[in-house]
């Protein structure tokens, strides 16, 4: 009798385990497939889109802020299909490029694959099905970037999108290293490229999560030109 009764101790036991890990495997692999296909968080560092993000009572923040939740499903490459497409005036965070530390860049979407984007005067303007360039409202710039929106070395610049690429700008035009710059301080050179390729996209901006003071959803805008 006493056996039985441990062996049923013994069998108990390991079952209740077994229970605990399998429980925890199955909300390990949960997390990582929401993460790599659905939603993933990411920290806002420095200055580049204030004040959209990392304001902090009136003062734009130049170190880590704001944690925001971005949507990978733009990101989906399922037969050339995915559920959404990036837009003009959509926040995205992607992998800097030319950088070997693994940072990831946020910043705002202007141009689209085949598009030609003009700066000049210090606004921004998109060309149409017709030729002609319309500037964009952008209502999300602060007063010290209203028409301040300045291209690298020169008094004017156009750039024409290539395929499979976008045209991005910080939100805090005169502090953003964007495509402008080709992403670096120093500028572009012979071998770097104004335009973001699509691969090095992780994700849409839609809200930010923390503080949570802070939380709220990201606005989007209809930029059709």
């Amino acid at each position: 009798m006493t056996m039985s009764q441990n062996s049923t101790k013994d069998f108990i036991l390991p079952k209740f385990l077994l229970d605990i890990l399998i429980d925890v495997v199955i909300v390990i692999i949960l997390v990582v497939v929401i993460r790599l296909f659905l939603f993933a968080p990411f920290q806002v560092h420095g200055q580049s889109m204030c004040n959209t993000f990392n304001d902090y009572e009136g003062e734009c923040l130049s170190g880590d802020g704001e944690y925001v939740l971005t949507s990978r499903l733009s990101t989906w490459d399922l037969a050339d299909w995915s559920p959404t497409s990036i837009q003009r005036g959509d926040v995205i965070i992607f992998k800097a490029p030319y950088s070997t530390s693994g940072e990831f860049y946020i910043k705002r979407v202007i141009g689209l694959p085949g598009e030609s984007v003009k700066i000049e005067d210090g606004l921004v303007s998109v060309m149409n099905e017709e030729g002609v360039y319309i500037e964009l409202d952008e209502p999300y710039l602060t007063e010290e970037n209203q028409g301040n929106t300045q291209p690298h070395r020169t008094s004017s610049q156009v750039f024409t999108v290539s395929e499979g690429s976008f045209f991005v700008l910080g939100d805090n035009r005169t502090k953003s290293n964007d495509s402008r710059r080709c992403f670096q301080q120093t500028g572009c050179s012979t071998e770097t490229s104004p335009y973001l390729m699509n691969g090095f996209i992780e994700g849409e901006v839609k809200m930010v999560i923390f503080p949570f003071n802070h939380i709220r959803w990201v606005d989007t805008f209809d930029y059709s030109v």
